[in-house]
C-alpha cells in the first residue's frame, strides 16, 4: 500500500488511486492560489509601485509589477499599461511584451498600442511582428472572459443615468426646470441602484473590469476614445451619492477584496457619500483638498482619512496629491516623444 504526506495527513492509497490523488492535490493547490488572492495585498503592492514611478525609479515598478502579476490571474488594465511604459522608459523589451501581452488579455486593442506616444515604442523593436501575429488569440482570451449580458445591462443603466444627466446640466433651455429633472434623476437614480444595480452586485459581484471588461467607443456616444478601465458603474454611484442616500456602501469593500472593484474607484465615489451623509469618512480620492476641507470641518483629520485609505490598500493623502501633479504633468507631456509613465484607474 503507497502513502502520500500533505504536510498534515497521511492518505493511504492502493496503487490505481494514486491518480486521484495527485488530481485531488492539484484541485486543492488550485483552490488555493485562487483564494490567496486578496486584492486589498494586490493594491498595496500596486501603491508600492506607483510611487516608484513617482519617484521616477522605472526599474523598480517594473520588477513589482512583474513579481505581483505573476501572482494573480486578473489584473487591472490600467496597472498593465502602466508597467508596460515602466519598462519601455528603460528599454527592457522582454518586460515590456510581457506587460503588453497581458494588457490585451485584459482589454487593451491593437490601436491604442499604436496610437498612444510611449506604447507606440513597441513597433520598434524586434519582438513586434511576433507579437502583433499573435493579437487575435490575445484578443479572444479577452473578449471570452467578459460576461457580454451582464456588460450590456450596465451599459443601459450608465445610458439611463446619463439621459437625465444631460437634461439636467446640457439643455440650457430646460434652466427653469432644473430643480424639478433633478428631482426626477435622482429618483430615477434610486431605481438604477437600488433597485437593479444592487441585486446585479449579490448575484454577480460589482460589475467592473474583472466581470464586464473596459469600457469602449462603441459602448456610448460620449467616449471619444479608448479609457483603459471601466467607470461606468463608478460613475452612475457618484451621481447617486450625491444626495444623501440610506444605502451603505461597505458591503463593497469586500468587492474590493475579491478584485471586482477597483479601490480607488471605490474611494471616489465613497467622497461622494461622505460629502452627503455627514459622516465625514472621507478618503480624500475625488475631494482631494483636504486642507480645504478640514478648515470647513473640524472633525475631518488627515490621521483619520489616511487610516482608512491604508485599509483598502492606497497610500496616504500625500501620496494622492502627488498622483495629481504627475497627471497634470502628463498632460504637458503629451507632445514630447520621451516616454511617459501614467498612473490610470
Amino acid at each position: 500500500m503507497n502513502t502520500v504526506n500533505t504536510g498534515k495527513n497521511i492518505f493511504k492509497l492502493k496503487g490505481t488511486s494514486k491518480m486521484k490523488v495527485t488530481m485531488f492535490l492539484l484541485i486543492m493547490f488550485s483552490f488555493n492560489i485562487v483564494f490567496s488572492q486578496n486584492y486589498i495585498d494586490f493594491q498595496k503592492n500596486i501603491t508600492r509601485a506607483e510611487i516608484a514611478i513617482l519617484d521616477s525609479n522605472y526599474t523598480e515598478a517594473s520588477n513589482i509589477y512583474y513579481d505581483l502579476f505573476q501572482n494573480y490571474n486578473f489584473v487591472f488594465l490600467g496597472n498593465c499599461v502602466s508597467a508596460c511604459q515602466s519598462a519601455i522608459a528603460i528599454n527592457n523589451d522582454t518586460l515590456a511584451f510581457y506587460f503588453a501581452t497581458r494588457a490585451i488579455k485584459h482589454g487593451l486593442k491593437m490601436n491604442q498600442i499604436e496610437t498612444e506616444k510611449t506604447l507606440k515604442l513597441l513597433q520598434t523593436k524586434a519582438q513586434w511582428n511576433t507579437f502583433s501575429a499573435n493579437y487575435d488569440a490575445l484578443r479572444a482570451i479577452y473578449t471570452k472572459s467578459v460576461n457580454w449580458e451582464l456588460r450590456k445591462k450596465i451599459n443601459e443603466l450608465h445610458d439611463r443615468d446619463q439621459l437625465w444627466r444631460d437634461r439636467h446640466e446640457l439643455q440650457w433651455w430646460n434652466l427653469l426646470w432644473k430643480p424639478l429633472i433633478k428631482r426626477r434623476w435622482y429618483k430615477e437614480l434610486e431605481k438604477i441602484v437600488e433597485m437593479e444595480l444592487v441585486p446585479l452586485i449579490n448575484e454577480y459581484g460589482y460589475p467592473g473590469e474583472k466581470l464586464i471588461g473596459v469600457d469602449e467607443k462603441f459602448m456610448h456616444h460620449k467616449l471619444s476614445e479608448e479609457p483603459n478601465k471601466s467607470f461606468m458603474v463608478k460613475l452612475i454611484l457618484i451621481h447617486y451619492y450625491s444626495k444623501n442616500r440610506s444605502l451603505d456602501d461597505t458591503f463593497l469593500i469586500n468587492e474590493i477584496k475579491n478584485g471586482n472593484l477597483n479601490a480607488k474607484q471605490f474611494a471616489d465615489f465613497h467622497d461622494f457619500r461622505a460629502s452627503t451623509s455627514g459622516n465625514n469618512d472621507y478618503y480624500c480620492q475625488w475631494y482631494w483638498n483636504l486642507k480645504f476641507m478640514m478648515s470647513l470641518n473640524k472633525n475631518i483629520t488627515e490621521e483619520d482619512v489616511n487610516k482608512r485609505r491604508a485599509e483598502i490598500g492606497l497610500g496616504p493623502h500625500e501620496l494622492r496629491l502627488r498622483e495629481l501633479k504627475h497627471f497634470i504633468e502628463g498632460r504637458k507631456q503629451r507632445n514630447n516623444p520621451k516616454p511617459f509613465v501614467e498612473i490610470i484607474y
